[in-house]
């Protein structure tokens, strides 16, 4: 009995020893150790961190990522990514069979390697219920397409570009790979048709065939979706959007064209006939034309003015009517139009709605300014004007109510907007005097003279930046709907968020397209519902550092939100940030506040004043360090919930005319 006892006291104090034990190593270790035994080339080197004594998902495992089940948190963390580019891995095809025993693996990239051979022996099948991207681009990778490929019902993003394989794409890939977001198959060796069913593809954003064999008709839908650059590269591809016209297309243009000859000869004669006889009409109304100017002068010449009398005052009382100058708070006493025309002006750009010129008015002239003088040394005070062309077709109530929308625009004044001080209004044009603003745009920090020299834009700065034009355009949005009319931006860009000498962010040419071209009051809430989707993108642009329009990606907001859906989150912010450390969850909570202004659905999209209350918890949670993710969805705030900024705070100012 006592014996008993004392086994049974060895084998419970043994036991939780043991489940630690088989609890602390990942069971995808034998997998990965697999891989790399069978992997050639550098792998020992580049692989050195994966040792049988450490374990994938508690050690630092090169290009591995784990994660645990949110189902089963008692079970170990599984493999979700393995990212192992460019690191001169070589060998066979079949070594990804190994990774096959990985079944939460949901992100594979073994971009820019040294694999080859044929895939096509490969089952890659068991990946099915979790893989969603797989990138096998710039390997030697050769042989017909994998079919089992056509299995990965989940699979979002596939890249085999750069690589050998050829034979045709499969006609059915379009209906057996529907969840498809990208799909890469440039510069391979594929041959035949681009399959029709890849039309199927709902969420297909990205398609790149370039640089094969492929030949046919681009199927109709493709050709609208997909630039020329998807399809370049393919001799025998024909149809829009390629300038290759097809076979059928030709001939369709020559056909009836078997009596080309003689049919072409009697069309030349007739067009000669044709120009001989327009050559003569044209002189006879020319010399028409003279004849009646002649005419005209004659009579003009002996006809005796009969002016009755006061018709002077009245021609220069509708002159003065039409020509107004009117100054607001802040601008200089002395404005005219002479002094305007009598500055040193610099053209700054010119645009669909006005030319914008720098003018430096009050200053010690040309002399000063030839000797290297500084404007405000000088005396002079800098300004910024736009010049507005009258509208064809414009009413004088369309006159009257541009000048009224221009005196309500003089009365906004906030740290955050660039304010209109003065404007000359006549019959043929508007000149708008700004402040001027001189540190350049947010447009041109985030994106110029990126390469060894830049000076990378720091996190707190681009968050202050976002911060500052999100109350500028809070304020606008409020003081423009204060009256019977809302007014908008309609074309807000990051060179439209201008940086003054003090470092901060002010938003410019608000309302200014209004001036140009009016919108109907019923158009006026979907346009400040467009403004709060721009301000989504200029957040995005913080964020990525990227372009809108860059790589192909004409609407950012839509390739941010498939990157973060699949979980590869860390791909979209700028580079340069990510040298930065500790303010990855501000990052985050930027993001979301950023895809949330730039849903689809405008109805979704909340009111710039509370979006500018989103983004200054960011900043104050940031401040404090707080441990807790900086999301906009906590500590109380919501886009549905979150107080608003005052929207009445303008301060009317009085203006002057003259």
């Amino acid at each position: 009995m006592a014996l008993r006892v004392l086994f049974f006291f060895l084998m419970t104090a043994s036991f939780p020893a043991a489940c630690v034990s088989s609890h602390a190593r990942s069971p995808d270790a034998v997998a990965l150790l697999a891989f790399k035994s069978t992997c050639a080339g550098r792998a020992a080197a580049a692989l050195g961190s994966w040792t049988e004594s450490s374990d994938p998902c508690s050690d630092e495992w090169r290009g591995i990522t784990c994660q645990r089940s949110f189902s089963t948190s008692s079970q170990p963390r599984r493999v979700r990514r393995v990212v192992l580019e460019g690191l001169s891995l070589g060998g066979e095809a079949r070594v990804l069979a190994a990774l096959t025993d990985l079944p939460s693996l949901s992100s594979l990239s073994l971009k820019n390697n040294n694999f080859t051979g044929s895939l096509r022996d490969v089952d890659i099948s068991p990946f099915a219920p979790h893989l969603k991207l797989l990138y096998l681009s710039g390997n030697g990778f050769s042989g017909p397409f994998p079919e089992s490929i056509l299995r990965l019902r989940h699979l979002r993003r596939l890249d085999l570009s750069g690589n050998r394989f050829s034979g045709t794409i499969p006609p059915e890939i379009g209906h057996r790979l529907r969840a498809l977001v990208t799909l890469n198959l440039a510069r391979n060796s594929f041959v035949g048709p681009v399959p029709t069913s890849l039309e199927a593809m709902a969420k297909l954003a990205e398609l790149d065939v370039s640089g094969n064999r492929l030949k046919g008709h681009i199927p109709k839908h493709l050709t609208a979706a997909f630039p020329a650059s998807s399809f370049a590269g393919n001799p025998e591809l024909c149809g829009a959007p390629l300038r290759r016209r097809c076979n059928g297309q030709q001939q369709r243009l020559h056909a009836g064209g078997h009596d080309e000859g003689s049919h072409g000869n009697r069309k030349r004669s007739h067009d000669r006939w044709m120009v001989v006889m327009v050559m003569a009409a044209v002189g006879a109304a020319v010399a028409t034309l003279i004849a009646a100017a002649l005419c005209a002068a004659l009579w003009l010449k002996n006809r005796k003015p009969t002016r009755p009398s006061g018709s002077s005052s009245r021609t220069s009382s509708m002159l003065s009517q039409e020509e107004e100058t009117v100054r607001f708070d802040g601008c200089c006493v002395e404005f005219d139009v002479r002094s305007l025309m009598m500055g040193a002006a610099e053209m700054l750009g010119k645009g669909a709605a006005a030319t914008t010129y720098r003018v430096v008015m009050g200053g010690g002239g040309p002399n000063e300014a030839a000797a290297g003088v500084d404007d405000e040394t000088a005396g002079g005070e800098a300004v910024v004007v736009k010049r507005l062309r009258r509208r064809e077709g414009a009413t004088r109530e369309d006159e009257r109510r541009r000048r009224e929308l221009a005196r309500e625009m003089g009365s906004w004044r906030h740290d955050n907007i660039v304010s209109l001080r003065a404007f000359y209004a006549s019959a043929e044009e508007l000149l708008l005097v700004f402040d001027y603003v001189p540190n350049g745009s947010l447009h041109s920090l985030l994106h110029e003279n990126r390469g060894p020299a830049r000076a990378p834009l720091d996190w707190q700065t681009r968050l202050k930046l976002a911060q500052d034009a999100a109350q500028g355009l809070a304020y606008l949005h409020g003081v423009s709907s204060s009256g019977s009319r809302r007014h908008a931006h309609r074309h807000l860009t990051s060179s439209n968020i201008l940086i003054d000498g003090s470092g901060n962010a002010r938003v410019s040419d608000f309302a200014l397209l209004q001036l140009l071209v009016p919108a109907p009051p019923e158009s006026a809430l979907k346009q400040q519902q467009e403004d709060v989707r721009g301000f989504g993108v200029i957040l995005l642009e913080i964020l990525t550092g990227r372009l809108p329009e860059e790589d192909g990606k004409p609407d950012m907001a839509r390739w941010v939100r498939t990157v973060v859906r699949e979980e590869w989150t860390s791909e979209v912010f700028d580079v340069e940030l990510l040298r930065g450390r500790g303010a990855e969850d501000e990052m985050v909570a930027l993001l979301q506040v950023a895809l949330l202004c730039a849903a689809d659905d405008p109805t979704e999209r909340p009111r710039m004043a509370v979006v500018a209350r989103m983004i200054e918890d960011i900043r104050d949670r940031g401040s404090k360090r707080s441990k807790y993710s900086a999301s906009p969805s906590q500590a109380g705030c919501s886009y549905e919930s979150s107080p608003c900024v005052s929207e009445d705070t303008a301060k009317s100012t009085t203006a002057s005319s003259s």
